[in-house]
């Protein structure tokens, strides 16, 4: 059945069965879970105070040892009734007839059947690791280790809440675990070396879920019948006013929309008793039916008036046409022209310029010239090198605008790619007293890619890296493969002088260099950046930069997954 078959009414009650479905769900599991939660804070509040209690008749027996050794005349006679038996002996009786356990526990117990389950050696780690730590609970259900041996039964299931306390030594307890390790105590038992502040054991208490989880589950069910009831009630009452307000002017209105499509425009609506949404949208078919009348009723006027304007039209359109035809003329003439320029500046400037280059580094390597005719010669080498690197930047630029930059895509190495880039970079390092290393991993893979271009990128990154990093500092190309992804990523780094925030994704526009004096000293075109990122991109690779101001910057090329060339070990 299609959607657009079914009535409002019929979507209207999906939609509200639906929310009433999910919220009778979350309410259900919200109240399940507040419902537990609060039945284990009580439970451990319960436990506490059984704690307490031992604990005072611990206390009390510590005491009362005095009175109960000595006779009236003042005579000492150990009676076996100190403080470890009587609170063993009171949680024994205290378990006894029921599914409670209280019990005392150590991991080198005096007794046997005082070594503690898994629970209990859970918690005993745990307050010897942390020493700030003097309670460890959870309700237990599934691991058998954890569930107490002698309360897990027929009647009650493995379902208990398991609450173990921290016994630390005070100085009573030193008298039969203190030092010498080794010693008989007045028990007849060797002491066990115990020193104040450490954990002497703990009291392990547990009790059994089955009223609880039968008060849970009583609760939940009378909460959720409440939520049900009254999730019913508001969604009536929903239904109602959206049956009263919006469903039945909605079914008035399809059936007067059916009677303009038949062509009786006399129709109007009541908006009487209706929403205010309802009463505009009345109000808009009645002022529609009111148009339709109007227009029908001219309609060879308008006919005629609109041809008018048709025919208008269409000679608007052909004089646009012949302006369009004359404008594409000469965006054609501009577009030679540019053509023409960019041949000029490729024939009659670059030739000079390597001629000039080339003329100035056989000077400077012939050895005739005096040191100020050295430093001229340089000068003029420099310079001319700078405005060589503009004009083939500018050159890129105006063939990537003219959808003429061409990418010959082949098997690269880039561990060549960086060395041929180290030889070009190195001098410049060694002029600025720059330290240049380079890495490549052994186990970046061949690439596909064009060589002349990626080597274009690591010159611009790594000539920006050293003529932005001060004497004395470091440039660092690297070529590495992540793991995660399997992408090869070439890093060029420095610890120059950084790039602020507000600049990072600027610095790749063209002609823009960062407006600050620290900046102005540094010559360069502002296209650099512009070229590594369009040649990245004409690649199928991304550019992208971390930087903080004054302390360095990091420019990564990310060749993708699908630019890696996976060889055979036979190939």
């Amino acid at each position: 059945m299609k959607i657009r078959t079914i009535s409002l009414r019929v979507v209207s009650l999906i939609a509200l069965t639906f929310v009433f479905v999910v919220a009778t769900a979350v309410f259900t599991l919200f109240d399940i879970h507040m419902q537990t939660q609060n039945m284990e804070d009580s439970l451990a509040e319960e436990a506490r105070t059984f704690a307490r209690e031992m604990d005072a008749v611990w206390e009390f027996m510590d005491n009362s040892q005095h009175t109960i050794n000595n006779t009236t005349t003042g005579v000492y006679e150990f009676k076996g009734l100190h403080c470890a038996i009587v609170g063993k002996s009171v949680g024994a009786i205290f378990s006894a007839g029921n599914n409670y356990s209280i019990r005392y526990t150590n991991f080198e117990p005096r007794r046997a059947q005082d070594k503690p389950d898994a629970f209990e050696t859970e918690a005993l780690t745990l307050f010897n690791e942390q020493k700030d730590t003097q309670e460890f609970f959870r309700i237990v259900s599934d691991d058998p280790a954890e569930v107490d041996r002698a309360q897990t039964s027929a009647d009650n299931g493995a379902a208990q809440f398991r609450y173990v306390q921290a016994l630390r030594v005070n100085e009573s307890c030193l008298e039969c675990h203190g030092e010498p390790a080794g010693e008989i105590d007045i028990t007849g038992f060797p002491k066990e070396g115990w020193t104040l502040d450490s954990i002497g054991g703990a009291i392990s208490i547990v009790i059994p879920l089955e009223q609880q989880y039968q008060a849970l589950r009583e609760n939940v069910i009378r909460d959720v019948g409440f939520f049900l009831l009254l999730a019913t009630f508001i969604g009536l009452v929903v239904f109602g006013l959206m049956t009263v307000f919006v469903l039945r002017p909605l079914e008035a209105m399809k059936r007067a929309f059916g009677e303009v499509g038949e062509g009786r425009l006399a129709q109007s609506m009541d908006d009487a008793g209706t929403a205010r949404e309802m009463a505009s949208l009345i109000d808009r078919f009645n002022a529609m039916a009111r148009e339709l009348r109007i227009t029908y009723g001219g309609l060879e006027e308008q006919v005629e008036a609109r041809t008018q304007d048709l025919r208008r039209a269409n000679e608007e359109l052909a004089a646009q046409r012949d302006s369009l035809e004359a404008l594409s003329e000469k965006l054609a003439k501009e577009s030679q022209v540019k053509s023409d320029l960019l041949s000029m500046v490729n024939h009659e400037l670059r030739t000079p310029l390597t001629s000039i280059i080339t003329l100035a580094q056989i000077a400077l390597e012939s050895g005739g010239a005096d040191a100020e005719e050295r430093r001229s010669w340089e000068e003029v080498r420099k310079s001319s090198s700078v405005l060589l690197g503009m004009i083939n930047d500018m050159l890129d630029i105006a063939r990537s605008d003219a959808g003429a930059m061409a990418v010959s895509m082949e098997l690269m190495d880039l561990g060549d790619i960086v060395a041929s880039a180290q030889g070009t970079i190195g001098p410049l390092a060694v002029g600025a007293r720059v330290t240049l290393t380079t890495t490549v991993a052994p186990d970046v893979p061949l690439v596909s890619g064009d060589y002349e271009k990626m080597l274009r990128i690591l010159e611009n990154l790594g000539s920006n890296a050293v003529k932005f990093t001060p004497a004395g500092g470091t440039v660092a190309i690297a070529a590495v493969r992540e793991e995660a992804t399997g992408d090869v990523l070439v890093t060029v780094s420095d610890n120059g002088i950084g790039i602020a925030s507000e600049n990072q994704e600027r610095i790749f526009e063209r002609f823009f260099q960062v407006d600050s004096s620290a900046t102005r000293i540094y010559s360069g075109s502002g296209l650099g950046l512009a070229l590594v990122r369009e040649y990245a991109v004409a690649q199928g690779y991304t550019v992208t930069v971390e930087s903080v101001l004054g302390e360095g910057s990091a420019f990564t090329v990310r060749i993708p997954v699908a630019a890696v060339v996976e060889l055979d070990e036979d190939e």
